[in-house]
């Protein structure tokens, strides 16, 4: 039974720190949404992410 308090316990804690990293990237995206003159509501990192990739890749390309 102490085992299973031990790892019930743990995995609350992970939760709740999961809970806080969430937070903390919920508001760096609002941050980055308010950066880029976007509507915080609609702004997807994984389009941000790629467009940021695209940049790259384009970029590496013109300066070869």
């Amino acid at each position: 039974q102490i085992v299973l308090q031990t790892v019930s316990q743990g995995s609350l804690d992970a939760s709740k720190d999961l809970q806080k990293e969430f937070a903390i990237i919920e508001k760096k995206k609002e941050e980055l949404a308010d950066y880029l003159c976007e509507d915080r509501k609609k702004l997807s990192l994984e389009d941000v992410f790629n467009t940021m990739k695209t940049f790259r890749e384009l970029f590496l390309k013109a300066l070869q």
